[in-house]
């Protein structure tokens, strides 16, 4: 018979207790896993606070303009980019710092005395912030490569008399210490400040650049397309008893020249980020430092640098000569007078001309006195003795006979030439493609267009890469946007590419619902397929813009249309303008400081 076997019950109390010990255990243990979970997200939250807290400001390039500055009856307000008002036009002035974002820095009630106006500060909801601080202003951008009218991370604020810089968001960037506060002009992300009656210079998140204690500062002009003017340093001054004394402080902010000259130039032709020339003068004399090492002594007159062969004229004692960067002799100080001609070297001595290559071979009697090579390097543009000019290839054949007034490159192998103060266009095989009989021949800038402008009756005419002709319009207006020309005049709007191949709105405004069209005489708007969605009876209509709307011009008079065909305002604007541009019921204006704002006045 099977039995069951019964534990001792001693042995079930030690189960019991060894449960317990187990659970207790594995209490213990998530205890510890929560609290090392707490302190986790504790030191997480700490870091990421910090982070935020000391976040750096930088330079932001504004891609996206959600609001824009609206004047009306002598009052400004704001709009944003569907033309809903923000911010009612009763206010003396706004500023929008950042156009993408809510913050509007109005400004009212000017005073005589202090030369300011009293100003606060709104958000998107018209809702005063930034209260803790006084006399809040945009700061105005001078000459930077940024866009922008204003700084757009930062404003500055005033207390007891003095300045200090506050970001955007509200955090105290430096106390107010300072007499004046400003964009420091052709430097991106750095303040001029001025302080006990110096100045220095500070960057966005307020850390000190260059200490407050120079008369004036300002930048070496310095400019590259890679690294804009961020490696650009900059000259100061100090008063001395003698006068003013120059210095140099390099980009990095370290003092590289005392202040000791009378004055100091850098060579801005010169593109390299890692080498800084600069023509310094010390007691009325001229030399040339690199990297702040002595090149040409200080005992010159005057330099002059040339940017085409990378060269110098010296002049000493009334006479000139020709120096290399290197500080090397290319011609004898002897000359009365010096000038550079592209390849060449004009030189007068004892009045008579004589010319040279750039590394100092005498030219025949008979040569070229200028000879310039163009852009792509096929061609070179020569003017002979009598200034006449003429075109040569790179084997040194005539292209052109020297016998025009003037010669300019286009692109490719067309010139556009002058004689008897008629212009028009030659290629290198010397033949005449647009008649030499024009009052205006231009290349469009950045394109490979020219157009042809008859003052006599005001018509213009484009010209694509292959020399047709491919529009002709009375009094028109050019446009050039980012990848597109646009042609307007009073009843017609035409787009090409920088070809100068006619381009068809839809191609242009790939994401627009309707298109400008015109049909007998008459405009109107059509979707994709070609199908009429605003009928043609009007003057003129514009293609619909970035912010969804179009404008219609009739009875003289221009309204607004939307993306989908719906009139948002009648024909009431008197506008002498060929391509309105609106928001809303809002037309855009520039007025003489260029200063972009909307009225629907």
């Amino acid at each position: 018979m099977n039995t069951k076997q019964v534990k001792n019950p001693d042995d079930l109390r030690k189960s019991v207790k060894n449960s317990k010990k187990k659970g207790n255990k594995r209490n213990f243990k998530q205890v510890i896993k929560m609290l090392l979970l707490i302190v986790i997200l504790i030191i997480v939250a700490i870091v990421i606070n910090n982070l935020i807290k000391n976040k750096k400001i930088t330079q932001e390039e504004i891609t996206e303009y959600n609001y824009f500055i609206t004047s009306i009856n002598g009052k400004s307000g704001v709009i944003d980019k569907t033309g809903k008002t923000i911010i009612e036009p009763q206010y003396d002035y706004v500023q929008i710092p950042n156009p993408s974002k809510p913050i509007f820095v109005c400004l009212y009630d000017y005073s005589a005395d202090s030369k300011e106006y009293t100003s606060k500060v709104l958000n998107g909801n018209n809702k005063e912030i930034l209260t803790n601080y006084k006399n809040v202003q945009a700061i105005p951008n001078n000459n930077t490569s940024i866009n922008n009218s204003y700084q757009t991370q930062i404003l500055r604020y005033k207390e007891n008399d003095k300045y200090g810089v506050v970001s955007i968001n509200g955090k105290k960037i430096t106390p107010a210490i300072y007499e004046s506060i400003e964009t420091l002009e052709y430097k991106d992300g750095i303040l001029k400040v001025k302080k006990d009656g110096k100045y220095g210079l500070i960057d966005l998140n307020g850390e000190e650049i260059v200490k407050a204690e120079y008369n004036s500062i300002e930048t070496d002009g310095y400019y590259y397309e890679n690294s804009k003017y961020e490696k650009a340093g900059y000259i100061v001054n100090i008063r001395t008893d003698e006068g003013y004394r120059y210095g140099y402080i390099n980009y990095k902010g370290r003092q590289t020249l005392d202040t000791m000259y009378t004055n100091i130039k850098r060579i801005t032709e010169i593109k390299d980020d890692n080498v800084v020339y600069l023509i310094t003068y010390n007691n009325g004399k001229a030399g040339i430092l690199k990297n702040g090492q002595t090149l040409i002594e200080n005992k010159y007159e005057s330099i002059e640098f040339d940017g085409t062969n990378n060269i110098l004229m010296l002049q000493q004692n009334a006479k000139q000569g020709v120096y290399d960067l290197e500080g090397n002799m290319i011609l004898p100080i002897q000359y009365e007078n010096i000038t550079f001609a592209g390849k060449y070297i004009n030189a007068y001595k004892d009045g008579k001309l004589l010319v040279f290559d750039v590394t100092g071979t005498l030219q025949s009697e008979d040569s070229y006195k200028s000879l310039i090579t163009v852009a792509n390097g096929k061609y070179s543009i020569t003017m002979n003795r009598d200034n006449k000019y003429g075109v040569i290839d790179s084997n040194k054949n005539n292209i052109l006979e020297n016998k025009y007034s003037y010669i300019e490159y286009a692109f490719d192998n067309y010139f556009i030439v002058s004689l008897d103060e008629k212009t028009g266009i030659v290629d290198g095989n010397n033949n005449i493609i647009i008649p030499i009989e024009k009052d205006i021949v231009q290349n469009i800038r950045g394109t490979n267009t020219i157009q042809v402008i008859n003052s006599s009756d005001n018509t213009f005419e484009l010209y694509n890469k292959k020399m047709e002709k491919v529009s002709t319009q009375t009094d028109a207006r050019i446009y050039i946007k980012d990848n597109y020309i646009e042609i307007a005049s009073a009843n017609n709007i035409e787009y090409f590419d920088f070809d100068g191949n006619k381009q068809e709105a839809k191609s242009i405004f790939s994401e627009n619902k309707i298109f400008a069209q015109q049909k007998d005489g008459k405009w109107g708007y059509v979707d994709k397929n070609g199908n009429t969605v605003v009928e043609f009876k009007y003057e003129m209509t514009t293609d619909i813009n970035k912010y969804g709307f179009g404008a219609f011009k009739l009875d003289g008079k221009w309204g607004v249309i939307d993306q989908n065909g719906n009139v948002i305002k009648e024909a009431t604007y008197d506008l002498d303008q060929y391509n309105p541009q609106f928001i809303g019921q809002y037309y855009e204006v520039s007025n003489v400081y260029q200063i972009l704002y909307y009225s629907n006045e």
